[in-house]
Formats: structure tokens, C-alpha cells, sequence
């Protein structure tokens, strides 16, 4: 059976109120504490129970090795232990070996008085990381990173190092890893790019013998374990989790772990517990087999597991974890009590909520639990007991044979228990379950209360959306109960609409044994009319409500909106008349002016005149949207009409250098003379917009019609207002008439003001000096 993480009953299956009641034990199962360490990094940990002691290295940079009590308190340094990294405790206990790679040697410390006896020289340029203890003999894998050079070597009782004691190559110093009791099997692993070098030996008379070497197809390695029975490596990967398990004597996959093993770190207890990462922050503790895990734990972001940052206590009493910010550094210590005890929740279920007095009822209790059922059994495992509470037993009766169902399905994973009867006449009913807990399963105890009291039905309404004035419409409703019910109350409506904004009763309907009713209506103002049906619930529910909203039509009245003239320059006045036909209970009209650019504001409001009218005056300044609005009656639609002022820009424009004028026919022609070079034709327009742009047109007369000589693309004006054009007079024709004139457009977007031309300017030239 595949547990999922949590399984909380179904939807379908109704959820009860509760009051949680955890059972004796449950919340020091899964206490957990958090400590910070004194020490700037981490790099291995050691726990030494018999004396008491949690032994932590913190690596490169370090001058000591940090001692704690078993609870990560009372902490002290035993100094004079530069760079200690890789720790091991002796078999029998009475020393801890830690691995000083910048000193190129291992040091022996008593566990006893914490100072230390004696170093082991390991060689120049061996750097020792890597500590275990296994056949009697303590190995340690050596080497420089990324020199390609590494090996294992071994400290022997009478304290004599050797080197190269495997027969093979490592490209890097080796992790060594051991069964957490004393046996003769060692396990050795290095990451060489998108895999992992494994070797796992028999190390006894201290000599290794090669069992398996294999690559893994572990990319990155951050920890590995050998489990307790010596058997199976568990191995500690990011991009590669899995729960497969690696067997000692070829490397090859054997069967599976409870749980994929995940990244940071891994762990195994000596009663083959294993405890490993869980995502990027959390570890967790689960079986070596089987399905399910005991319990999760949490650093919460961003503080991470450590590399090799798990660590058991030799009883499984405790799991010690250390945890690192995103930097690696400002280490901590999480102490887990009782982390092979699986927490176990509690959760009732009812065929009905919320009951009557009387009515029957059905409850069953069931489990939820991260640790999967052994093999074999149908039930989890301990004594359930079921009590009930009402007003006749205020003390509880114990329910005696409740019925038990074993485990199926996706909502009972680990079985449940059902009892049935009636609900009290007066009174609440509630019941306590109590779990004793048993082997891995953590006790659980929960009371849950069934509402036994009036209760509101569901009320559902149908009616039209829209309807029309004086015309008869009906809204019909629907009482629904989640059982049978008794046939008791009546339907109050109240109406509001226009002409009764707080609402007024507009009858009271009786209900059907079926729970319907319906409701006639003839209204008689227009607009939205909206029904409040409220069921008064009679004398055996509660009350409930239900709106219903229906438009009603109302006719369109006749709006108008004039101004005195369609253009005007600035500053002038414009005279704005609104007209408002016939309406019923009102002649409110509100006036509106909105210039380019700016927001709509209220020009005037008040009731139109006897002819209808709603006269105002704007003073212009840019091209303004004028609206009118009137805001509806009883009878009549709201209804907002608009024109348009527009603003006409003033142009000046001016002849530079003309010597005379001369007239033809009713014409006047400015007289420019070739001498002069250049003829100038400036233009101003008032007021003028950022972004506005003018273009010059010149025209030619010729073959008895004007035709355009040259025209520029729309050019910006001046700072000042003034766009200046130029053109060499050896372009005219001598004696020739010509003609230019300028246009100015507008932006595009946001326009002020309109376009508009400047008058014709009418010019010859003629050849020579005057």
C-alpha cells in the first residue's frame, strides 16, 4: 500500500467541528529545540552519549572542536584543534579521533577529560578529512581536492599510520562511511563529475579487502550511509534522489528505502532508523523499509540542512540535526525527542450535519498517519476507544463494541470505527476518541461536537432579470433541508425600488410541503427592483434570506444638448443649452464640461425651465466635450447626451524683405527682387500645443490655374509660437505669380485646439535690383 504524505478525508465526506485534544506523550514525541552554535562554520558532528557529550567540527578556520551537552547546551571549546574537520569516536568510546587536515595529522582526544592525548602524523601534504572506526582499526581518506590524488590510510592500536591501504586509485580524497555500531565494513565514496566513484571493503586484522567498486549515477554527492546491519548504502543527493538501495557486496540496486533519500545529509541509527534531507529545509526520520516515514521537520527558509548535519543518538531517543544559512554559515542545532514515533491525527466524520433533535446519525472515526501499516495489518495498531456526551450522560458512556473497518480505499488508510443512533431531544452531542498509540504510532485523543439544534435551510430564488413597467412577473423559490423536515413557516417579502429607497413589505407567501413557494408582482416604478425573501424558519429552524433583483424598464427620454456657435477662439464665451423632453417625476438636469486633457467637471444642475431648458456659460480655453446629463425617474431611463466646442487657434503671418506691393486686379502681390537672395515667411499660431505642427504650401500660377510648387513635411513651431520658412528666390519664375500660405495641425492625440490655415499671401519676383 503507497501511503500518501497526509490523507485527509474526502470531500465527500463531511468535516465536523472539533476541539483537539493531543494525547499523553504526543507533544514531547515531537518536540524538537533550536540552538545556535559558537562557531562560525560546520563540518561534522559526534554524539557520545555514555559522557554526555555532542562533539561538532567546524572546519577550515577553526581552532577547536565544540563541546555541548545532550541537549546542545552548556558548550565549550577544547582548544588547540586547527582546522578539525572529520570526527570518529574509538570502539569502545574513550576517544574521539579528529581529523586536523592543515596539521597533516589526526589527534586523540579523551572523551573523558576532553583534552588531548596524542597526534597521529599522517604524512606532509596527506591532509586526513574523513574519519571511520570499523574492524578495530580507525582508516581516514587523505588527499589533496583536486589534485587527483587521494587514498586511504589507516591508525592501528599501536598507533602506527600507513598509507595507501587500497589497492586502488581515488581522484580525490575519499568520504568513508560505517555501520553505527562496531562491525568490520567500510564503505568509501568521491564525486567525479556527473557520477560517483563507490568502493565498500571488509576491514579486519587492519587490512582492507575490495568488495564491490562501482561509478552511481550520483552527480551530487553530499552524504552516504551504510546501513545498521551493514548490508546497503543509503545515498544523499539533490538532482538524484532516490530510494533505492545499494547493496555493500556488489553496489548493485536491492530493493527500496520507506522514502527517497533526500539531499544535505543522511543518517542511520544502530536500530536501522534512517533519518535524511527533506527538500532544501527539513529532514526527516523513517524506516529502512517498508512505506511512510515517522516524522518531518522544518528549518523553514532560508536555513538549509548541513553537508553530513545529521546525526543519532545510540538509543534512537534523539536525532540531532544542524542547519545552515544560505551562505553556509551561523550554524544551528535542532535536538528531535522521540523521532521514531509516528504522530497520528484524528478524523470524524458524520452522514449528516447539522442534525435535528431526534434525528439519526451516523460517526466514524478515522486515521491519518505519515507511517504506513506493517504488512499484515488491517487495523493500526493499539486500543481505540469511542465515548459519547450528551445532556443524559454529561460524564460520557462508553460506546462498548464500536464497528471497526479494516484498511481500504483512499480515505481509511489505516481502518476506522463507526457507531450510529439518535440525536439527543435538547442539548449538544459530541464524542472523544482516544488512541493508545502502539510501536511507531504516537497516542491521539480528539473530541468532536455535532450541532444538534435549529438550523437555517438553503433557499434558492428564479426570477426574470428584466421585466416590464405595470406588467405582472412572478419570482418563485425553493426551501431545501439535507433531510426530511416538517412543514412549518411562512415567506415575508420586502420590495425596495425607486420610490421606496429603504424598502417596503409587499407580502407574505406560504410554503409548500416541498419547500416552494412563489411570489406575484406588478411594478409600477422602473429601474431595478429588488425582492428580500426571508423565510422566518417557523418553529423548528432559523431564518434565512435570499434577494432577487429584476430591471424594469422604463422609457427614453428625449435629451439635447446645443451650443451657440461650433467654433470659438479663446477666451470666448460659449452659451450652452440643454433640453429635456417629457419625463414623470423628475426634470433634474446636470450640465458637464470635460476640456482636452483635463477631467469632467460639473457645470451646473438644476431643474429645467417651463420650456424645458437648462441654460449655461463656458468660457473656452481649449476644445471642451460638453454633456448633459439627466439622472431617471419612476418612469424614465437615465440618459446623457454631449457635443463639442472647439477651439479655432489664432495665425498671424508676415512677409520678410518685401521692397513694395503691387495689385493685380483686386490682388495685392508683395514684390521681391532677385537681388535679395531670399524671400522669409513667418507664421504664429495662439494658442499653440506641445507636439503641434505647422507645414507651408507654396503655390505657382501657371496654364490659368494655382498649382503647388513645394510643401515641407509638418515641423514644430518655436518656443515663442512663430515657424519660420525660407526660400532663394532664383526658384521663381521672373514676373510670376505666386502664392503660401500655412496650415497648423494639431497633435494626434490629446489636441487642444483644431487645425487651422493661415490667409493666402500673394508675391512676384522680379529680375535684377529695384
Amino acid at each position: 500500500m503507497k501511503l500518501a504524505r497526509f490523507s485527509p478525508p474526502t470531500a465527500a465526506a463531511l468535516l465536523l467541528g472539533l476541539t483537539t485534544v493531543i494525547g499523553p506523550g504526543a507533544v514531547d514525541s515531537y518536540a524538537a529545540s533550536d540552538v545556535p552554535l559558537p562557531i562560525a562554520h560546520f563540518a561534522h558532528m559526534v554524539v557520545d552519549a555514555p559522557h554526555g557529550h555532542l562533539f561538532i567540527s567546524g572546519g577550515a578556520g577553526t581552532d577547536g572542536i565544540l563541546v555541548t551537552d545532550l541537549d546542545g547546551g552548556n558548550p565549550t571549546m577544547i582548544s588547540g584543534e586547527p582546522g578539525a574537520t572529520g570526527l570518529a569516536l574509538s570502539a569502545d568510546g574513550s576517544a574521539l579521533y579528529a581529523a586536523l587536515p592543515d596539521q597533516d595529522t589526526i589527534a586523540a582526544i579523551s572523551t573523558e577529560s576532553l583534552t588531548e592525548s596524542t597526534r597521529y602524523g599522517t604524512g606532509a601534504g596527506t591532509h586526513p578529512d574523513s574519519l571511520a572506526v570499523s574492524g578495530g582499526t580507525l582508516w581516514f581518506g587523505y588527499g589533496t581536492v583536486g589534485a587527483g590524488a587521494g587514498g586511504i590510510g589507516s591508525v592501528d592500536g599501536t598507533g602506527t599510520v600507513a598509507l595507501r591501504q587500497d589497492s586502488g586509485t581515488w581522484a580525490a580524497p575519499p568520504t568513508l562511511a560505517t555501520t553505527p555500531t562496531p562491525s568490520g565494513v567500510l564503505a568509501a565514496a568521491v564525486q567525479t563529475g556527473d557520477t560517483s566513484a563507490f568502493v565498500t571493503y571488509r576491514a579486519e586484522g587492519g587490512a582492507l579487502t575490495r568488495q564491490a567498486a562501482k561509478a552511481l549515477p550520483v552527480p551530487d554527492l553530499s552524504d552516504f550511509a551504510v546501513t545498521a546491519d551493514g548490508l546497503h548504502l543509503a545515498v544523499s543527493s539533490r538532482s538524484y534522489s532516490s530510494d533505492d538501495r545499494y547493496r555493500t557486496s556488489d553496489l548493485a540496486a536491492d530493493g527500496r528505502f520507506a522514502v527517497r533519500v533526500g539531499p544535505g545529509a543522511v543518517a542511520v541509527a544502530p536500530d536501522g532508523t534512517v533519518a535524511d534531507g527533506v527538500g532544501d529545509y527539513g529532514f526527516e526520520a523513517s524506516p529502512e523499509t517498508g512505506e511512510g516515514y515517522y516524522h518531518e521537520y522544518d528549518f523553514g527558509y532560508p536555513l538549509r540542512l548541513a553537508a553530513h548535519g545529521l546525526a543519532w543518538a545510540p538509543d534512537g531517543s534523539r536525532l540531532y540535526a544542524v542547519n545552515v544559512d544560505a551562505s553556509g554559515g551561523a550554524p544551528m542545532l535542532r535536538t528531535a525527542r522521540n523521532p521514531e514515533t509516528a504522530w497520528v491525527h484524528l478524523n470524524g466524520r458524520s452522514t449528516t450535519t447539522p442534525l435535528a433533535p431526534g434525528e439519526a446519525y451516523s460517526f466514524r472515526a478515522g486515521f491519518d498517519s505519515p507511517l504506513s501499516l506493517g504488512a499484515g495489518e488491517s487495523m493500526i495498531p493499539g486500543t481505540v476507544r469511542v465515548t459519547r456526551y450528551d445532556d443524559a450522560d454529561p460524564d460520557g458512556v462508553l460506546i462498548p463494541d464500536p464497528t471497526t473497518t479494516p484498511a481500504h480505499g483512499s480515505v481509511d488508510f489505516f481502518g476506522s470505527y463507526y457507531v450510529s443512533g439518535t440525536a439527543p431531544l435538547t442539548g449538544p452531542l459530541s464524542f472523544r476518541v482516544d488512541y493508545s498509540g502502539s510501536g511507531h504510532y504516537g497516542p491521539a485523543g480528539q473530541a468532536f461536537d455535532i450541532p444538534v439544534a435549529k438550523y437555517a435551510p438553503t433557499m434558492t430564488l428564479t426570477a426574470p432579470s428584466t421585466g416590464d413597467r405595470a406588467a405582472p412577473m412572478t419570482v418563485t423559490g425553493q426551501l431545501t433541508w439535507p433531510h426530511a423536515h416538517v412543514t412549518t413557516g411562512a415567506v415575508h417579502v420586502v420590495k425596495t425600488d425607486l420610490a421606496h429607497p429603504s424598502g417596503h413589505s409587499v407580502g407574505t407567501v406560504p410554503v409548500a410541503a416541498d419547500g416552494s413557494f412563489a411570489f406575484h408582482d406588478t411594478p409600477q416604478v422602473g429601474g431595478a427592483n429588488t425582492y428580500a425573501f426571508t423565510y422566518d424558519g417557523g418553529t423548528s429552524y432559523l431564518p434565512v434570506t435570499a434577494p432577487a433583483k429584476v430591471q424594469v424598464s422604463r422609457a427614453t427620454p428625449s435629451v439635447s444638448l446645443t451650443t451657440d456657435a461650433k467654433s470659438y477662439h479663446s477666451g470666448a464665451t460659449v452659451k450652452v443649452t440643454a433640453h429635456l423632453g417629457t419625463t414623470y417625476n423628475s426634470r433634474l438636469v446636470t450640465l458637464y464640461d470635460q476640456p482636452a486633457g483635463k477631467p469632467r467637471t460639473q457645470l451646473k444642475s438644476g431643474e429645467v425651465d417651463a420650456h424645458g431648458n437648462l441654460v449655461a456659460y463656458y468660457k473656452v480655453t481649449r476644445n471642451t466635450v460638453l454633456s448633459a446629463a439627466f439622472a431617471g425617474d419612476y418612469h424614465y431611463a437615465p440618459r446623457t447626451v454631449t457635443t463639442s466646442a472647439t477651439l479655432m487657434p489664432t495665425v498671424r503671418t508676415q512677409m520678410q524683405w518685401p521692397l513694395t506691393t503691387t495689385r493685380v486686379g483686386s490682388t495685392t502681390y508683395q514684390i521681391f527682387y532677385r537681388s535679395e537672395v531670399n524671400l522669409g515667411f513667418n507664421l504664429q499660431v495662439t494658442p499653440r500645443q506641445s507636439g503641434g505642427c505647422t507645414t507651408v504650401y507654396l503655390e505657382h500660377y501657371y496654364s490659368g490655374a494655382w498649382h503647388q510648387v513645394t510643401s515641407q513635411s509638418c515641423v514644430p513651431l518655436y518656443s515663442d509660437g512663430w515657424y519660420g520658412y525660407g526660400r532663394a528666390l532664383k526658384l521663381f519664375a521672373s514676373d510670376d505669380h505666386y502664392r503660401i500660405r500655412g496650415h497648423y495641425t494639431p497633435p494626434a492625440k490629446g489636441a487642444q485646439t483644431a487645425g487651422v490655415w493661415s490667409q493666402w499671401t500673394y508675391l512676384t519676383v522680379r529680375p535684377g535690383s529695384p
